[in-house]
């Protein structure tokens, strides 16, 4: 089994090739994803079947979106990333492109929830990499 990093990055793959089913192996059954507020869309799951209807119904919201990982710090069971998000979506032909901060945190080697934030700070201090 990898590092926390090393399993983050092979899930951004995961997503950014649209390897839907590898993603979800990564993940416990009652991950929880929350999407940063000012996002559009759908902001928040709360299993991994519910995150799994949220992906299948993606191609329905972008033409186009990719996650460049910019920046990782680790600390036990959690994960930073700093990601340039890559989008054009599909009610827009205008491109999307925008820095976003994940917080990640592992159970038993798995995913157990990621908490999107749009401030930097904000994410790292939630990760536990710097006082609020």
């Amino acid at each position: 089994m990898g590092t926390v990093t090393e399993s983050a990055l092979a899930g951004y793959e995961d997503f950014n090739a649209q390897q839907f089913e590898s993603l979800l192996s990564r993940m416990t059954e009652d991950f929880a994803w929350h999407e940063a507020p000012e996002i559009p869309g759908p902001k928040s799951a709360r299993t991994r079947a519910e995150f799994a209807r949220y992906l299948r119904g993606f191609d329905q919201l972008w033409d186009e979106f990719h996650f460049d990982v910019r920046e990782t710090v680790e600390t036990e069971d959690t994960l930073y990333a700093r990601v340039l998000l890559r989008g054009r979506g599909r009610a827009s032909a205008h491109p999307l492109e925008l820095e976003i901060h994940h917080v990640w945190q592992m159970r038993d080697g798995l995913f157990a929830s990621m908490q999107a934030y749009m401030d930097g700070a904000e994410a790292r201090a939630a990760a536990g990499l710097e006082q609020p």
